[in-house]
Formats: structure tokens, sequence, C-alpha cells
């Protein structure tokens, strides 16, 4: 019956009848008892899709597509699990903060058991129920793409997730320039570099003027470097491009489910996870981290439905037990098949009976047997065997049932595969016949059987027919080499093509099943080679090993298959051990050929390497070069295992290797003067620096070692020239902003410095060295407040005291310069109790006691700073200017003058011993130590006019001998010029010490009144 013929056999008034009937049975289904409801609401809902065509709206637009159909007999032969349904129904009704409502439903099920099928019902209830759903399945193969599809869905349903929408494309964008460009590197070597946790290194050398030590020693990634680093750093715009390459899952998370919240606050969502056994290694621990909150807050109006042959893990699930339900499926009871079979017209108990029999109740099975039964008892047959002969048996059309069985020989089913099995007009019939089968679903690559139809099928090809088998899976393999060929791409730009990479993943399985034994050896060394170029596609080379082992049944290729998949998985969970083992079954294997048994070695070294194990990655590279002296990668990674044990001049041989089977490789050479830099050969380094770049001007890491080969000879200048470069053509760099604010650190120059630091901080926020670096910078400038945050940030960030001594120290200054001494002398305590015999500190701590005017401490501190450190000239004068306060002269001059002695060219040491002098009534020698420190001082002025201290020193000076002209031209001279207050308040702090030994110099205190105003 054809839509217009339904169509034309209602009037308007029986449409609108129809309309109505329907409308009033759903209002009246929830008086109904349960399992009628269940029946009931299936008939309705196929009447309410029926009811399309009675629409009178623009019949043509309503001409459904061959999936709708599909589903829609997917609905009406659905029959059983009303216990389920009814359950998954009644939670839906329960308030949110109901105690008995779970958000969690566990579908769990052998396969054909019919968890695709109850999930589809449980959509259809949710639906009704007024849910916004959205369904993922084994498809997606990573996070990203489960939250694409479930994104898709719910904005075909008006619910767009804009922010995730938008990075996702960026995502997608990135992902696709990089893996179909052939200029990227794919390789092992490459997927080494980008799975690394990299520990950017380039400086290992305290900061002078602060105890910071610059941390960031990179070893690793000298062994890849320039290649996948380079070329991400050449092709994106951004940090925050390259951070969603590689932090996919956490950057679209947040995203993806701060849009949820906006679709929760209009509706309920359901969230429907289907086959989760084959996507469990990705899918379970990111919903587990969605749960405990690892990306946000999840609404609360949101329920998972997650199915899969394997119950979700008790010990991994445990906390949300008690906001779970595990609904665990077995096969039909002998009512429930009976019941779907009278669906199906089949009522003859004899034929039953078989059904029942050979399916065990298995859904997919009563299914499958249903649509081939006999019209004559007589041919049922022994009831005993197997499913497929059976099923095959009742087919009346010997082509179809040849047709059904070859048909699950190809991976995906499509008419042009189909074509290769049988003539254009049988495959156009067999698809289309296939396609309505339960045994049968729709895949993007066309059609696809179900894996336990698909498991008997094949079962059933090999063992009845091995020549057939053989000659088409032979047959089907040329068909897709010949697509590969017919491609005509270039050797490097074929590995990312995804079109042909998947014809070749198509020849790889059907090569195996059709002589597995024979094509293993092949397939192993075509998995180095491949996994050489493209390490993605060597993943899904073994999976496709493990794919057709399975299928043919051929044991020892599965087991390949695993073991190389366990492998490449294991390097991700960075389990090197199982990744070493999987390279050393190759090498083992035997039937390898030398090229790839020694590009085996190599990586297994590269394995060694990362798990610090010297020793074994050297001689496996040895073993490697010597195998193939002109594999470079082994050759490289040979030089950095020599490096990494200080073996300096090996190391330099294998680059002088490298660099004579390619002498114009800038990364072999940067990387010779990486080590000339290591063995302090700076001169050598800065040439092979310069040569790299001339080869290549945009090779940034070796611009960078140049930039730090200038810092470490002190060619400041030149530093912030070479990264002025850099920072031209990525503005955000951080290592070279870093590097060149600690260039303008050491200059003095800390205005700029600041300004760099303050952009490395943009991005990260948290880094306790750049944050040291730039406290210090406003202190060295005299802007206490502004450094006072960085060293409070750095002890809330770091707990080990152990490593704060100098933050403590640092920020105990910063203290006293505000006069917070308080504050300055609890810091000081901390960093004592961490160093107790660290005299510096003791000092300043004694200092500060000093300002405080607690001199019997301060005097105990400087005591046991001389016991330490008998040679102190500054704690002498520290010590001798207390007794000088205190009016202990013979005690002061003791210590000045010891001070004196240890450094005779400090005109403050003069000044101090000329006063003890005064007070010992010895004014010929106090004149002496005066006309000295003026000396001093006048030859400092001249070659700074703008030392203020030192001017108002020197004006100090000539008070003490009563210049009094020369001190008040001084001092009005310094306050004209700008002298700033701090100097002012010192030198007015001078005078007030001043007169505690002479008070009544009266011309003293006019000075001091002089300087007083200046302030006011």
């Amino acid at each position: 019956m054809t839509e217009n013929h339904v169509s034309s056999t209602f009037s308007p008034a029986d449409r609108e009848a129809v309309i109505r009937a329907i409308a009033t049975i759903k209002e009246k289904l929830p008086l109904l008892e349960d399992k009628d409801r269940v029946f009931v609401s299936q008939v309705v809902e196929a009447g309410t899709q029926y009811s399309d065509f009675l629409s009178t709206d623009n019949p043509q637009k309503k001409r459904r597509t061959l999936q709708e159909i599909v589903k829609q007999h997917q609905k009406l032969n659905f029959v059983g699990r009303e216990e389920e349904i009814t359950l998954f129904r009644q939670n839906l009704e329960l308030p949110l903060e109901d105690d008995h409502r779970r958000f969690i439903f566990n579908v769990v099920g052998a396969g054909g058991v019919g968890k695709s099928s109850l999930l589809r019902q449980f959509r259809q209830i949710a639906e009704h129920a007024n849910l916004i759903s959205a369904y993922t399945d084994e498809l997606e193969k990573s996070v990203p793409e489960v939250m694409s599809r479930l994104a898709q869905q719910l904005e075909q349903q008006g619910y767009k997730l804009v922010r995730f929408n938008e990075s996702y494309q960026a995502y997608c964008q990135i992902l696709q320039e990089l893996e179909t460009d052939w200029e990227c590197p794919q390789g092992f070597s490459a997927f080494v570099e980008r799975t690394l946790p990299h520990k950017e290194v380039y400086l290992t050398q305290p900061i002078p003027g602060t105890d910071v030590v610059l941390e960031f020693a990179d070893r690793h990634v000298e062994v890849t470097q320039g290649d996948w680093t380079a070329y991400a750093a050449k092709k994106l715009a951004s940090k925050d491009e390259l951070r969603l390459l590689q932090e996919a899952i956490a950057v679209l998370t947040p995203l993806f489910l701060e849009d949820l919240w906006k679709v929760a606050e209009k509706s309920d969502i359901a969230l429907f996870f289907d086959n989760c056994d084959r996507t469990e290694e990705f899918l379970d621990p990111w919903l587990r981290d969605i749960l405990d909150g690892r990306y946000g807050d999840v609404p609360s109006n949101i329920i998972l439905i997650i199915a899969g042959r394997q119950e979700l893990d008790k010990n991994h699930w445990r906390c949300y037990e008690g906001s779970m339900v595990r609904l665990v499926l077995k096969p039909f009871t002998e009512e429930e098949a009976r019941q779907y079979l009278s669906y199906k017209d089949i009522n003859d108990n004899e034929i039953i009976d078989v059904i029942l029999r050979l399916s065990e109740g298995l859904p997919l099975l009563v299914a499958t047997l249903a649509v081939e039964t006999p019209d004559d008892t007589s041919q049922i047959g022994d009831a005993n065997g197997m499913v497929v002969e059976r099923f095959l048996k009742w087919m009346k059309d010997p082509q179809r049932r040849q047709g059904v069985l070859n048909a699950a020989l190809p991976r995906y089913l499509y008419r042009d595969v189909l074509v290769q099995l049988r003539s254009e007009e049988e495959a156009d019939e067999l698809l289309n016949w296939l396609q309505q089968m339960p045994f049968v679903k729709v895949h993007p690559n066309g059609w696809v059987y179900h894996d336990v139809a698909k498991t008997l099928m094949l079962r059933h090809k090999r063992l009845s027919s091995a020549q057939s088998w053989t000659h088409l899976q032979g047959k089907l393999a040329d068909y897709y080499d010949s697509l590969a060929n017919d491609l005509q791409l270039d050797e490097e730009k074929k590995w990312c093509d995804r079109l042909w990479q998947s014809h070749k993943l198509n020849v790889l399985y059907h090569r195996l099943c059709q002589t597995p034994h024979k094509y293993l050896p092949l397939a192993l060394n075509e998995f180095m080679e491949v996994l050489q170029k493209h390490y993605k596609f060597a993943q899904s080379w073994a999976e496709i090993i493990v794919q057709a082992g399975k299928d043919s049944d051929a044991t020892e290729v599965q087991r390949w298959g695993e073991k190389l998949l366990k492998g490449l998985k294991a390097w991700k969970q960075q389990d090197y051990e199982v990744t070493a083992q999987m390279f050393t079954a190759l090498i083992e294997q035997g039937r390898m050929d030398r090229k790839w048994r020694a590009l085996a070695m190599s990586f297994r070294g590269a394995i060694y390497y990362i798990s610090k194990r010297y020793d074994e990655a050297l001689k496996n590279l040895n073993q490697a070069i010597t195998l193939d002296p002109t594999l470079d990668s082994a050759i490289e990674l040979q030089g950095h295992v020599y490096s990494n044990n200080k073996h300096y001049s090996d190391a330099i041989k294998s680059f002088d290797r490298l660099i004579k089977l390619d002498p114009n490789h800038p990364r072999a050479i940067a990387q010779r003067g990486y080590i000339y830099q290591l063995m302090e050969r700076y001169d050598q380094a800065l040439i092979d620096f310069n040569r790299a770049l001339e080869l290549d001007p945009n090779y940034t890491w070796a611009k960078i070692q140049q930039g730090y080969n200038y810092l470490l000879v002190q060619r400041y200048a030149e530093v912030v020239r070479a990264f002025d470069d850099i920072l031209k053509l990525e503005p955000e760099h951080i290592r070279a902003l870093l590097l060149r604010g600690v260039a303008y650190y050491l200059m003095g120059r800390y205005g700029e410095a600041i300004a760099d630091f303050d952009r490395v901080l943009k991005y990260e926020p948290d880094n306790i060295q750049v944050r040291t670096l730039r406290g210090t910078a406003y202190y060295l400038l005299g802007n206490y407040i502004e450094a006072l945050p960085d060293f409070n940030r750095i002890l809330e960030l770091d707990r080990d005291r152990g490593k704060l001594l100098h933050v403590y120290v640092l920020r105990g200054e910063t203290y006293r310069q505000m006069k917070c001494y308080a504050e300055a002398l609890q810091d000081f305590d901390c960093a004592i109790e961490l160093d107790a015999d660290n005299a510096g500190i003791i000092a300043r701590r004694g200092e500060t006691y000093q300002l405080l005017g607690s001199y019997d401490q301060a005097l105990k501190d400087f005591n046991h700073v001389l016991e330490l450190d008998q040679n102190n000239d500054k704690v002498f004068v520290s010590r001798g200017y207390i007794y000088l306060m205190l009016k202990q002269y013979d005690e002061a001059f003791a210590d000045v003058n010891r001070a004196v002695e240890l450094n005779s060219n400090d005109d403050w040491y003069l000044y101090l011993r000329s006063l003890a002098y005064q007070a010992l009534k010895q004014p010929r020698q106090a004149r002496a130590d005066f006309v000295l420190a003026i000396k001093i001082a006048k030859k400092r002025y001249e070659q700074d006019t703008q030392d203020w201290r030192n001017t108002l020193n020197i004006a100090l000076y000539y008070l003490a001998v009563e210049f009094y002209p020369t001190v008040e031209s001084l001092y009005k001279y310094a306050i004209a010029k700008g002298a700033s207050q701090e100097y002012i308040r010192k030198a007015i702090h001078d005078l007030d010490d001043f007169l505690t030994i002479f008070p009544e110099r009266m011309l003293v205190k006019c000075m001091r009144e002089l300087l007083q105003s200046a302030l006011n």
C-alpha cells in the first residue's frame, strides 16, 4: 500500500476522528495495568507515527526515510521487558528530591540479548515524559566525538551547545589540518614527543642578587624536538590552540557541561550510552570524572543510561551504587518468545519449538529465525543443529541464501562491495532485503551485521566452503588494493589520507582472513612501517589484526593483534614495560626483516630511555645502528643517552655521525650545540646554534638555546635581541618572555623585567620561580607593596618550607623596608628555624631588632653571627653602631675599627670610627677619618651625581667636622634636585643618631629642621 493510497482513503473528517481517538487513548493510559499499558502504548505509538499520513499539510514532505521505517518496525516488534520498562517509567515520575529516584541505569547483557532495543524503548519513554534525549554508541572513538554526537542530537531538538560547538569545531579543524598534512610528523617518535610530560629546562643556575634558581631542565625534549613540536608551534596560532589539541577533554568537557546546564534549565535530559564495552577505555573514566565534579557541576535533572555486555565495575562505581539501577537482561522467556513470534504470524508449534531450541531465547536469533520460516511443517527438519543452518535452510531462494553468507565477509556493506560478490542486479536486490533484516544495522560506512549474527555466519561460511571463503577473501583484498592504488597518492602524503588508510585496512583484513598464517609475518613487518609513519593508523592496524583473527578463527593472528594493541595502549597509560614487551616480541618472533627489526630495537631503546633504564637503552640503540647504520632516530637518541650519562665526548661523536648523514639537518646541528653548551664550550655551541638558524631561521628551539647561550656568557644585550626576534613572531612565547625578563633583571632594568614576568604569569599564574623574580624586582625598585603579594602567593602555593627559605628572607626584608618589624621578625624566625646557622639571616634579624630599638636582642644575634663568621665586617659595624647608641664607646671603637681593618675603603665605616674617636676625646684621629670618608664619598659623587644617599652622607660628614655652609648647601641641593622622601627620612634618622651621641650640637638640630621641612 502506498503512502498516497493510505492518505487518500481517509476523508478530512476521518482523519480528525483518528487523531482524536489516539489522543484519548493516551490520556487513559495511566489507568491501565502495567502489562496492558505497555502493549497499548506500543500500538498508540504506531498509530501516532502513521497519523503523519493523515495530515493534509503538504503530504509530499511526509515521505519517511528508510531508517525511520526500520526504526518503526523495531518498535512494533518489541516485546517483553515489562519489568524493566515499568521500573524506568516509574523512576522518571519520581521527583528529583525523592530518595528513591535513580540517576544511572546500567543495562547489561550478552550480545544479541536486546540491550539496544531496550534503550530505544527507554528513549521513547523518556521523550514521552518530555525529556530531551541523546544517544551515542561504539561508533564514537573518543570522548570529544561522544560529546559532539550528543550535542548534534540536542541541537536537532532545538538546544544548541554554543560554546562547546565553537571549541569542538576549532578542535576538529586543528586535528584535520595536522592529521591530513603529510608534512606533520605522525610516527611513533612524534607520538612519544606529543605524550611526554615535558619539563622544559633551560636554566640551572642562581639568578644574581637573589636566591632563585630557575630549574627548567629538559632531557626528553631533545629526543624529538624540532619535528612535531616545531611543526605544531608553526601551525597553531596560539598556546590556547595547542592546549585544545593536547588536552581536548580537559578543555571541551567544562564547556559541554556549561551548555548542558542551559538545556537542563528548560528540560530534563536523558543521555544514552550504548555498547560501552567497546568504549569503556575512554568513556568509563570520563563519566566518573564528570560525576566526581572534575569538570564542574552537573545538573541534577540528568539521567544516564549506560549499556554494555559487562557491568560497570563495582569497585570504580561503588560510590554511585545508591544512585544506580543495574538491569541484567536475560534471554526471552518462552512466553515472551511466543508472544514475539505471534506478532510475526508464526503460530505453528513445531516451528516455534525449533526456533526456541536453536535460539535459546536470544532475541536477535529469535528475530532472525522468524524472518524465513517454512510454509510446510514437513520442511522443518531436525530441530538440532546450528542457527545459521536452520535460517538458511528455511530460505526459499538459494541465491539469496548464498548472498546472505557472502555479505558477511566485508567489514561494511554497500552496493559497490556487494557487486564484487554478486551481479549488479542481484547486489541491489540483496542490499534492499538485508536492510530490513533484524541482524543488520546502519553504520556510517554503510551497513553492518550484528556481531552475533556475523560471527555465526562467518563460521558457517568458513566451515561449509573453505575454498569459496579463500577465493572471496582474496577477491575483496584485491578490490580494496586496487581502490588504494587508484588514488595515486604521493608516497609521503598517502599515510595521512584517511581513504587510503581505510582501503589498506580492508586489504589487511581480507588478506589475513584469506591465508592467516601466510600473511601474518608480512602484516607484522608492515605494522612497523605503519608505526614509523602514523601512530593512530598503527592502532587501527592492530585492531584489524585482532578482528581478522577472530573472524577467521586464527588464534595466533588474534593473539598478535591483541599484543600489539595492548602495547600501544600501555604507552598512553605510561606502562612502558608492557610497550617494551611488545617490541621484544616483534624482535624475537624471527620473521621480521632486518630494517624493521632495527627500527623495533630503536623504539625499544626509546622506551628504556624514557623509563630511565639508560644502559638497556644504549644497548638497544647500538644494536639498531649495527643492523641499520643509517637509522638516524637511533643515532640521535644514542647521543642523548650519552649526554644524559654525562659522556659528552661520545654524545658529540653520535651527533657528528648524524650530521655526516645529513650535513644540512638543523636539528642535529642544534642538538650538538646543546651538548657543547653542557660541556661549557660556549663558543662552539654558539657556532652550531648560528648554523642551525642559517638553515632554518624559524627554528625556535635553536633560537632559544642561542639566547640562553648568550645569557651564560653574560652578553645580556644579545640575549634581549635574540628573544626580541622570537617574540616578534610569537608574542606570547613563554620561554622567550621568561629568559628575556631574566636578562633585563640581570641588567638592572627591573621595570622591563617585571613587564615580561607579568606576561609569563598571565599563562602560568602559579609559577613560583617567576613570582620570586618579579617580587624581587619590585623589591629592588623599592615597590614593596607590589612585591609583597608575590611572596605571599609563593608561600600559599608551596607548603614545603624547606624549599622556601629564600622566600621567607625576601618577605622579611620587604616587611622591614615597610617598617612592619613584627612581621619581618616572624619571617626571619621561620627562616632561622629552617637554617639555624645561616649567618646572613641571623644578621638580618639582628638589624631588625636594632631598628626596633631592641638592642639586647640585636646584640645577641650579632654575637652569634660573629661566632659563625669572625670576618663579617658588616656585622662588626652593626654591633659597633649599637654600642655607640648605648654610649659604650670602647666597645664601639673596637668593633668599627675591626670593620675598617677588614674593609678600609668604606666611607661609612670611617665615619662611624670617627664618631667613636670623637666620643673618646681623640679629635685628631677623628678628623683624619672624616677627611678620608669625605674623600671616598666625593669620588663616588663624581661617578654618579644622582646617588642621593651618597650626597646626603657627604653632608653628614661635613656636619660632623662643623663645615656648616657646605652642609646646608648640600642638603638644599639634594632637596631641590628631587632626592626621595625615603632618602631624606634616612638622613634625618642619621642626624637623630648623631644627636644621641652629641646632643649639644645646635646646628645639627637646625639641619634636621631643614630636612623635616622637605617632608611637610
